[in-house]
């Protein structure tokens, strides 16, 4: 007696992240680019703070990705925050004043845990 199992095929299922630039300064805007099931997309001089939910493939990896550039008005010490949620939890967080910032999905960029008092 001979049997054969057949596995069935992987499924992938897509999900959704939440992508946020936000400044602490008097940059009004940014040009940013993301990721969506449909490739890269650009907006230029979007208002921040700027917020978007986006479907993707893998919410964990650099198909979740999400860059923001403020180099014209780009100073020292004018700080931009770009953000990755997954589920509601901080996924990667990365702040520079460079006038250029990314974050991924497969990146473990995020603030350090706030340091306790003695």
């Amino acid at each position: 007696m001979t049997s054969s199992v057949t596995l069935a095929p992987y499924a992938r299922a897509d999900d959704t992240v939440t992508y946020e630039v936000v400044t602490t300064s008097d940059i009004a805007t940014a040009n940013v680019e993301y990721n969506d099931l449909a490739g890269r997309q650009a907006q230029q001089q979007v208002p921040l703070p700027w917020r978007l939910n986006a479907t993707v493939r893998n919410p964990l990896s650099n198909d979740a990705e999400v860059r923001a550039d403020w180099r014209p008005v780009a100073r020292p010490s004018k700080w931009v925050t770009v953000r990755v949620y997954y589920r509601g939890s901080l996924v990667c967080q990365n702040t520079l004043d460079v006038g250029n910032a990314a974050c991924y999905g497969s990146t473990t960029f995020k603030p350090p845990p706030p340091r306790r008092a003695n």
